[in-house]
């Protein structure tokens, strides 16, 4: 989920305490905001924080003028063997290849774990929009293979494309006979884990209680925590997973697979239904007449609410999508370009060999 997505779930999670929705309501408490701050903490602590002290042991910078696809894949693969060899993690970090002032080289790696070798593909040119200019690729040595000497697990499930802005860090492990690649290994470890979120909550309480007493900065603390736990719940509905019960247990917990990351569809639909959540808890939790506690601004039942709301707007929603909307790709352009480029090598490979 994106980082708005998770800030959106922890205001809502944050919503559903009773007494936290009357402190922002009558005591002008930002206790729903620190909730939302909450929900997008994990995230904000591994690449504000935590990926700054992920060393690398290998930079690939590849030739602007003189790009060649051997070269890079020869280096990861390398890589790759080390960490069987020395039986440790391997980072190694992926520099994009800046040809202009809005110009960039695109490659794209692929693990192929049957085969058992590193594919790297150089691109076309791109812009930072990501927009490829065709024909822009290089004539020589566009595909480069690397036979590997180790068996590979691939977990990330797709080739990494690699064009704009600040390349990604790759790591690999050894686990047991095999070598496991693990997209930006930083991501998702220690603070993505229940014990750092209580960790986290706690120093919330312990500011809010020197400011309010510790009848109040509990409250804080408590609201805190579950908005912090919503981001790791919202994160197992993707793939990649997090570290839940570290330290107890450090291996990545798998995803569920339900969706991706950057879906504008489901990111969109969870942003709304946070949303309406929100409303409806404010709604239920504050009166038109304080004293007596009487009357609330919306009088609808939670079915028809929802109902008019959230299931009515959303089934329109995917309806009018499904009908006029774009159709999503199932492959970035920059991945599909490669497997072109490797379709083509081996058609030239077969006509050199009965040639």
């Amino acid at each position: 989920m994106k980082g708005i997505t998770h800030f959106m779930t922890g205001v809502a999670v944050s919503s559903f305490f009773g007494r936290a929705v009357e402190m922002a309501e009558y005591d002008r408490s930002w206790i729903l905001i620190l909730g939302g701050m909450y929900g997008i903490m994990a995230d904000t602590l591994d690449f504000k924080f935590y990926a700054f002290f992920s060393r690398d042991d290998h930079e690939v910078s590849p030739d602007p003028l003189r790009p060649d696809a051997r070269t890079v894949a020869a280096q990861i693969g390398k890589a790759i063997e080390q960490a069987y060899d020395e039986n440790r993690m391997v980072k190694i970090k992926c520099h994009t290849i800046r040809v202009g002032a809005d110009l960039w080289r695109q490659y794209v790696i692929k693990f192929d774990a049957e085969k058992g070798e590193v594919v790297v593909v150089m691109n076309p040119i791109v812009t930072t929009s990501q927009i490829p200019y065709v024909g822009t690729e290089p004539k020589e040595h566009r595909v480069g293979r690397y036979k590997l000497r180790v068996p590979l697990v691939e977990t990330h499930g797709r080739p990494t494309v690699v064009d704009i802005m600040n390349g990604p860090q790759i790591g690999f492990k050894r686990t047991g006979d095999h070598v496991i690649v693990e997209f930006i290994p930083f991501h998702r470890t220690w603070t993505h884990s229940f014990f750092v979120g209580f960790l986290a909550a706690a120093v919330a309480a312990l500011v809010a209680s020197l400011g309010a007493g510790w009848g109040t900065g509990w409250y804080y603390g408590l609201v805190a925590m579950v908005a912090y736990w919503s981001h790791l719940a919202s994160d197992l509905t993707g793939y990649m997973g997090a570290s839940f019960f570290w330290p107890f247990w450090k291996k990545r917990t798998p995803g569920l697979g339900w969706f991706k990351a950057q879906n504008p569809h489901s990111n969109f639909i969870f942003n709304y239904f946070c949303l309406i959540v929100t409303i409806f808890n404010l709604n239920r939790f504050t009166y038109i007449d304080p004293v007596s506690r009487t009357g609330h601004y919306i009088a609808a039942s939670p079915l028809k609410y929802f109902l008019w709301t959230f299931i009515i707007p959303i089934g329109a929603y995917l309806l009018l999508a499904k009908l006029f909307g774009r159709k999503e790709k199932e492959e970035k352009e920059g991945v599909v370009l490669a497997e072109q480029a490797m379709q083509e090598e081996a058609v030239d490979q077969m006509e050199g060999q009965f040639t």
